[in-house]
């Protein structure tokens, strides 16, 4: 019988392999395309972060008002529109992936009022990205507010990104600063003390 735990598990490793698959596509055809097609991606996000009326502390504040811990958040594109997404988990970090509710607020950051729509994660990638989110928030007590802070510390900008994940065997926040001169700068910070990582 499979439970949903070991369903998220299939998941997970599914998720990897086709993750795999793309990268050594990408290997296999050279790195041009893909790395171009991202660095423009890149290029007009961080032109556009200061039409922004809300920072990222700013949605999570408010996602966290109704909707659970926030347990990634970021700035990207959706198609000329600069968006702000917040990843949720409305029965906060206590419960697992399982007997949560893993959910998007995605709304216009352009606009006076961040007003997200709202979408409960049933397909595949988003609930094995979302739940490995929440598993990593369970083993650390800081807030991705706190992180932000943490970060913005270190690095004159504004952070722009922020997910939990795990590099080379250890749990991370991954973090994204947009510099004032208009580049991105990487921060690697760990997951339970929130210190940077070199």
């Amino acid at each position: 019988m499979m439970t949903r735990w070991t369903f998220l598990t299939r998941i997970g490793k599914g998720v990897i392999v086709a993750a795999g698959v793309v990268f050594l596509g990408t290997l296999m055809s050279g790195p041009s395309l893909a790395a171009e097609y991202k660095e423009e991606e890149t290029r007009v996000l961080l032109s556009r972060l200061k039409d922004s009326k809300h920072s990222l502390v700013d949605g999570i504040s408010q996602a966290e008002k109704a909707y659970g811990i926030a347990i990634s958040a970021k700035f990207e594109m959706k198609g000329e529109n600069l968006m702000l997404s917040v990843y949720t988990a409305k029965e906060g970090r206590n419960k697992d992936a399982e007997h949560n509710v893993l959910m998007e607020l995605l709304g216009d950051a352009t606009k006076p009022t961040w007003e997200p729509e709202i979408e409960v994660f049933e397909d595949k990638p988003h609930i094995a990205r979302s739940a490995m989110h929440l598993t990593l928030m369970q083993v650390t007590k800081l807030a991705l507010v706190e992180v932000i802070k943490k970060a913005a510390a270190v690095q004159p900008g504004t952070v722009y990104s922020v997910i939990p994940a795990v590099r080379d065997g250890k749990p991370i926040f991954g973090v994204l600063v947009a510099t004032p001169d208009g580049k991105s700068v990487p921060l690697t910070l760990d997951l339970r003390t929130g210190k940077v990582i070199k």
